[in-house]
């Protein structure tokens, strides 16, 4: 008896430690800050294309399926799925249980209706990702009605989808904002307001608007403030009560990041390599992803870098080992697919493929025939833009150094802070950059989408390869015809496979960051 007294007395000291332990850890219900790169100007999920609207729309909607933090497609709204043998129709069952914010609950209908209505073309949305479907390019071109699609609700919860072709990976493609649903009677009493305010939105994510103002639209005041949503009936539990999005904020958090971080203004910055190890050792938390390629970035839509031929020989003569050299410890990117891109769940570049203009000593001997041709008297000086670091400005060096010494002209080199160099890229004013690309997610459509026309930031203005994109039948052969085609507009040398860097408020645990640059503040706690 004594012995049982005694037993539940440790065990009640044991409860009193945790319980005492938890007070000075990290607790739910906390607010949380992010800082969106540029305006949003709609929350429509079928038509929004800018990067700061899709963070903003992974919070509020949940698709299909999710990419989590290690790169893997997990159940979102689909709580399971399968496929036929030959993967071209593919089954979800959805859980029972999901809500609209509004209360109404989430259907197969509900994604019936957002793909039809992104493949519309009267909704003016950009959908190669789609293209795959059956009758979808049909559809889309007027030649069909709707009930011709390769979409259907099989009842309530189970929903199939039927592609023209092989796609094992296609799950992956779901957790795209094209495929997050759309309430088709709240999307017609909107009457051509959806997403353009918060009075115009409900969600099925983990948070919601909570009223007319939290999104702020004035100059100096934009922002938009989301809330733990009540409704949401996901595999999650959403710890934060609120997350805001500051368009509008202080100069301050971009020229010094990592006090920012640190003084509690900001949760979690993406930042360059250097800057993420300041702020590690100020005792911030780091995460990583490999997710992105470094490399050499042309503006064919600059004056002086029009013409294809003349780009090529740019990349022709750069000494790619010496580039590789001049960093501390580089991987070699073979193409401009980084790591985390994968086809058929192995490496997109498991078989050794490299795609890339190859360096070649002759093509020296075409420039008295291309200026000429382009009449003129010498190779044009360009510039080209870094970031103000001591690797990046060697890597740029290297450029200049190798454009020296055969072109026959002098070129020039401007170090930039991260937030100009971003800025000058987006708004094209560029010659040449040493530009790092990043996956958006993890297949290979993922990224060559981000040089279609009508990509933000764009790079590439081409529409025979935006046809290659809208004619994509997501195997193997089409991604690699189309990454060739992209590597002949001579636009992005890929040098480097890089890792993108993500320092962490040293208050705050529990965010997760995934290669389609979803930053997940579900589980986010704070001291």
């Amino acid at each position: 008896m004594a012995m049982g007294k005694r037993f539940v007395s440790l065990l009640l000291c044991l409860a009193l430690l945790c319980l005492c332990a938890g007070c000075g850890g990290y607790q739910a219900d906390g607010s949380f800050t992010y800082l969106l790169p540029q305006n949003v100007t709609s929350l429509d999920p079928q038509t929004a294309a800018d990067a700061a609207s899709g963070m903003v729309i992974d919070s509020l909607f949940e698709g299909l399926c999710r990419i989590d933090e290690d790169g893997e497609t997990v159940p979102g709204v689909a709580r399971r799925w399968e496929s036929n043998q030959d993967a071209t129709e593919f089954t979800f069952y959805l859980r029972p249980k999901a809500q609209w914010s509004n209360g109404d609950p989430v259907t197969a209908d509900d994604f019936v209706f957002a793909i039809t209505r992104t493949l519309n073309p009267g909704t003016g949305s950009v959908a190669e990702d789609m293209l795959s479907l059956v009758n979808a390019r049909a559809y889309a071109a007027g030649e069909v009605d709707a009930s011709a699609l390769g979409v259907y609700a099989e009842d309530e919860h189970t929903l199939v989808i039927r592609l023209e072709e092989s796609n094992p990976d296609f799950p992956a493609l779901t957790a795209g904002t094209h495929y997050m649903p759309c309430n088709r009677s709240y999307f017609e009493a909107c009457a051509g307001h959806y997403g353009l305010s918060s009075q115009y939105v409900i969600s099925n994510g983990p948070f919601t608007f909570s009223s007319v103002y939290a999104w702020q639209t004035d100059p100096g005041e934009r922002s938009l403030r989301l809330t733990r949503s009540d409704t949401y009936r996901g595999d999650r539990t959403v710890q934060p009560a609120n997350v805001t999005f500051l368009i509008d904020y202080d100069d301050a958090y971009d020229q010094d990041p990592v006090q920012a971080l640190l003084e509690g203004n900001v949760d979690i910055l993406t930042l360059p390599e250097t800057l993420a190890q300041q702020a590690e050792e100020a005792g911030c938390g780091v995460l990583s992803l490999d997710d992105a390629v470094t490399g050499l970035l042309l503006n064919p839509c600059s004056e002086k870098l029009e013409n294809r031929a003349l780009r090529s020989l740019f990349l022709k003569t750069l000494h790619r080992e010496d580039l590789l050299s001049r960093r501390e410890n580089p991987v070699e990117a073979l193409g401009v697919m980084p790591p985390c891109v994968v086809w058929n769940g192995e490496s997109y570049y498991g078989d050794g493929a490299r795609i890339y203009t190859q360096e070649d000593s002759s093509a020296v001997e075409e420039i008295p025939s291309l200026l000429q041709e382009l009449d003129l008297e010498e190779i044009p000086s360009i510039t080209v833009l870094c970031r103000d670091d001591p690797e990046s400005i060697a890597v740029a060096n290297g450029f200049l150094v190798a454009w020296n010494q055969v072109l026959g002209n002098a070129f020039n080199l401007e170090p930039l802070q991260e937030g100009e160099l971003q800025a000058r890229i987006a708004s094209g004013s560029y010659e040449a950059a040493l530009y790092t690309l990043r996956a958006g997610g993890t297949t290979p459509y993922d990224v060559l989408r981000s040089f279609e026309s009508t990509a933000s930031p764009t790079l590439l203005e081409d529409e025979t390869f935006d046809q290659t994109l809208r004619s994509l039948s997501f195997d193997l052969a089409s991604y690699r015809e189309a990454e060739t085609h992209l590597a002949e507009c001579c636009v992005f040398y890929p040098i480097f496979q890089d890792t993108t860097y993500y320092a962490v408020n040293p208050n705050t645990r529990g965010i997760t960051v995934a290669p389609d640059q979803n930053v997940d503040f579900t589980g986010a706690r704070k001291k």
